[in-house]
């Protein structure tokens, strides 16, 4: 029998639907310095000096999905990919999530909008949505896959003539040497 490793996530805060009044409920989320540095390994940061975000979460379609919106900021530090020098930035990113229950989205519950899509829907699992998870998902699609430094450009090796770029060129040359 083999066993399932559960994996925690870094940033974790827990929302049980049932705690959520039909006026809704807004959390303040601020990574502490662990979560903060368990992100940074996660997204390969060299350093997050900050994450917070602030997330409201309300009822919606008469109580049967949840709408998560906010704004998450941090504060990030990324390695140029040309120079490999430290790039800091500052980060801002808009929130605006749907919450269903598994059986609605594995159905296509009438009550779910025509135009939704799979990345602005989230499943609830177990009653409860995980807002932390949320914000660190935020803050890995905002961030830029290939940083770089304000001019910084990759410099081309330059090469002789055609024959010399090409290593196979030489060997064919070789080949055709006679043997001493």
């Amino acid at each position: 029998m083999t066993k399932t490793a559960i994996i925690e996530p870094e940033l974790c805060r827990p929302l049980s639907v049932d705690k959520i009044s039909a006026g809704g409920i807004e959390e303040t989320i601020k990574a502490n310095e662990k979560e903060r540095a368990a992100l940074a390994e996660r997204f390969g940061l060299l350093e997050l000096p900050k994450l917070e975000a602030r997330v409201e979460v309300r009822p919606t379609r008469g109580g049967a999905m949840f709408e998560a919106t906010g704004h998450m900021e941090a504060d990030v530090v990324q390695q140029c990919v040309v120079t490999l020098e430290p790039l800091p930035a500052h980060i801002t990113q808009e929130i605006g999530v749907l919450f269903a229950s598994p059986e609605m989205l594995e159905t296509g519950d009438a009550r779910l909008p025509m135009e939704l899509n799979e990345e602005e829907t989230e499943a609830v699992t177990g009653g409860v949505i995980d807002l932390g998870e949320l914000v660190a998902q935020h803050l890995g699609t905002a961030l830029d896959p290939y940083p770089r430094k304000p001019g910084a450009a990759f410099v081309e090796a330059e090469y002789g003539d055609a024959t010399e770029a090409n290593p196979f060129a030489k060997l064919v040359e070789l080949k055709k040497k006679p043997k001493t």
